[in-house]
């Protein structure tokens, strides 16, 4: 899996509390965005790099990618912190956490997090499911203005149905979602499609007709200039290849949970446990299974 990359493209810059999910904070001429906040147990760190970056301005935004656990987990204890800020997501997005069974997942994850992380500083602190919510609700299209940055928003269901990219036009730069890439070319990519494969599929290429000059990609950072041109061919090769192999070891005859054990062999290496709790990486390869079961049945009735 790919390494951390630095970031500073348009000014974004790295804030993130601990392992499990990015962070990323610009200070625009009249308005502050985070990029997502990871996961909740890394809350205390993930605030002190914030404050320390704003230098006394208020926080305004907070951009949610989507609505899983390690991309909103903080958001209770930065709503305390800074009670001025606002949640921004899409109206999926703000469905999902209306409901108590997601809340509930956004929970049990969290903890599952925090207790593998000890070691690592995570502290999970006690919170209420009421400031896990959304404030602004976008769609396709519409901007957010920072005063000079605009933020342009594109929705890219696929991994979630919530799923959404941001793009900033007067610095070239897009905050990928997970449906369109997770990792570089060079040294690895991967594609966690949970609700739609064809979706999938229709995102990356969304996104690559944007041209963005700089792509940042969830967990994993800013995309090297070099790697830029080719990300989008590299997502569309891993999807299908991983594609690919779940409809064969499906068409062979494996169970459902031998599926999930090849997968674990195949996917779950030494980086991937690093930021992703086994609960969680389980959890979205039973979605993924479903998932080409679902889209893909003529084909593997032949």
């Amino acid at each position: 899996m790919a390494k951390k990359r630095p970031c500073g493209a348009g000014g974004w810059i790295r804030v993130t509390g601990g392992p499990g999910g990015e962070a990323l904070l610009l200070t625009a001429a009249e308005k502050t965005a985070l990029y997502d906040c990871g996961m909740g147990c890394f809350s205390k760190q993930l605030i002190e790099n914030i404050k320390r970056e704003l230098k006394g301005r208020p926080l305004d935004y907070l951009l949610l990618s989507h609505t899983h656990y390690d991309h909103l987990g903080a958001m209770p204890y930065l709503r305390k912190e800074f009670p001025e800020m606002k949640s921004v997501c899409s109206a999926y997005g703000q469905y999902v956490l209306t409901r108590k069974s997601a809340l509930d997942v956004i929970r049990s994850m969290s903890e599952a997090a925090d207790a593998d992380y000890k070691h690592l500083g995570a502290d999970l602190l006690p919170y209420d499911d009421a400031d896990l919510s959304v404030d602004i609700v976008v769609k396709e299209g519409d901007k957010l203005d920072l005063g000079g940055q605009t933020v342009v928003v594109y929705e890219t269901p696929g991994h979630t149905k919530c799923s959404i990219a941001f793009y900033i036009p007067e610095t070239g730069v897009l905050l990928s979602s997970e449906s369109t890439g997770v990792g570089t070319p060079a040294d690895g990519i991967s594609v966690p499609f949970l609700t739609g494969y064809k979706d999938t599929m229709d995102s990356i290429e969304k996104c690559r007709k944007i041209g963005a000059k700089y792509i940042y990609s969830t967990h994993y950072l800013q995309i090297p200039d070099e790697d830029t041109d080719r990300y989008w061919d590299a997502a569309i090769e891993y999807a299908e290849s991983y594609k690919n192999f779940l409809v064969d070891r499906m068409k062979s005859g494996l169970s459902d949970e031998e599926v999930l054990m090849a997968c674990k062999e195949r996917n779950w290496v030494d980086s991937v446990q690093d930021e992703q709790p086994w609960p969680a990486f389980k959890a979205n390869t039973v979605a993924q299974i479903n998932l080409i079961r679902r889209e893909f049945a003529d084909e593997l009735a032949n």
